[in-house]
């Protein structure tokens, strides 16, 4: 499970590390920050479309072999940013990070999913997501200090080293995956992925998890801009404030570890969700009421992300438990619904981005009320 924590610990590291840097990025290149944020776009497109490989590749070949590659590409990938001389090889470079860096948490659920049963699964990965939320707390904290005193390459050097240590200590896992599947076609992929997005028992807990996606992760793409330019916080201090958000998520996994045991996954699926869309309605409240401030807008995302920590680990192995036979394909699946509607929503907070926190509190309601929809429609249809 350590080894879990840390291989699945790679995505969020190498999403947030670069984060406090965006603006000195974007004028060094002399680049808009609109246009830098397709570092955070494209990084997540590129984990999206990778996820629909290595979900299929693992069932196929085991989890141990794609998850390697993807170690050395996401390597790889790190050490193009930190060589990037223009903003186009920098975006480059970040479309092969993340193609690499979504390994650990697509083959990492899977691994759980194959040792255990669903409901240990959902306790487990409930632990896993309490370690995994620390991440992005300290990631830009790591990030603003290294920018500060050694500048924004220095980041992408330190993922490459952190890619190849994992590298080796991945070596060593056993494989999980015994029972191995034909690889499918194409076109069988398509019709697999075609036969889950058909299944309800995926569909309703796959968007109730992706819709929230859109506005967690556009918020977190237009931060580093409003504290930068609105609020004149120095960018070593950017990932103290950035901590409320895992800290958040980490106590409603904890608690989900305690809870989802004695009330059951669909009570605890409703409830973070409810609570998740009351404190975005009251975010919005606050924006519009009160003088903006660092503190309280990252305090209100950091509730709501608790909120969601309560329903997310049931969630995803609902969705991963709707075909036993494509256990690795639904969680590629669902890691790329997840990861394509939080790039959707980085590029629509992108264009709405006016200095306040308006458009992503307003956003953020909106995602989780669609969140709570879809659990509600789900436990409908069961119920049917």
């Amino acid at each position: 499970m350590p080894v879990l924590v840390a291989l699945t610990a790679l995505l969020p590291l190498g999403m947030h590390m670069l984060l406090p840097a965006l603006p000195s990025i974007a004028r060094e290149f002399g680049a808009p920050i609109h246009t830098i944020q397709w570092a955070v776009t494209g990084f997540m497109i590129a984990v999206a479309v990778a996820q629909l490989v290595y979900g299929p590749l693992s069932d196929r070949y085991g989890r141990r072999a794609p998850l390697l590659v993807g170690l050395l590409i996401f390597a790889a990938g790190s050490l193009v940013c930190a060589a990037a001389p223009n903003t186009w090889v920098l975006l480059l470079g970040r479309v092969i990070q993340g193609a690499g860096a979504c390994t650990g948490i697509v083959l990492g659920r899977a691994m759980v999913r194959d040792v255990y049963s669903t409901e240990r699964s959902s306790t487990l990965l409930a632990y896993v997501s309490m370690a995994l939320m620390m991440v992005p707390g300290m990631a830009p904290i790591i990030g603003g200090v290294l920018l500060s005193w050694l500048g924004w390459r220095w980041p992408f050097l330190l993922n490459a080293c952190i890619g190849v240590a994992l590298f080796a200590i991945a070596w060593r896992l056993r494989e999980t995956h015994l029972v191995r599947l034909k690889m499918p076609s194409l076109l069988a992929l398509v019709r697999d992925f075609g036969l889950l997005m058909r299944k309800p028992a995926f569909v309703f807990p796959a968007l109730a998890t992706s819709f929230p996606s859109a506005g967690f992760f556009g918020f977190v793409s237009i931060a580093p801009a409003l504290l930068d330019d609105r609020l004149q916080v120095p960018p070593d201090r950017y990932g103290f404030y950035f901590f409320m958000l895992p800290l958040g998520y980490f106590i409603g996994s904890f608690l989900a570890t305690r809870l989802t045991p004695r009330l059951g996954g669909a009570v605890m699926a409703l409830a973070g969700f409810t609570l998740a869309a009351l404190f975005s309605l009251g975010m919005v409240a606050m924006v519009l009421t009160t003088e903006l401030s660092a503190l309280k807008v990252f305090l209100a995302v950091g509730l709501i992300n608790g909120s969601m920590g309560l329903s997310v680990p049931t969630l995803q192995v609902r969705a991963m438990s709707a075909d036993p036979r494509l256990i690795g394909a639904a969680s590629g699946l669902l890691g790329f619904l997840q990861m394509a509607f939080g790039a959707l929503g980085t590029q629509v907070l992108g264009a709405l981005y006016d200095a306040t926190a308006l458009p992503p509190a307003a956003v953020l309601l909106t995602t989780t009320v669609l969140a709570v929809t879809m659990v509600v429609l789900g436990r409908e249809r069961r119920a049917g």
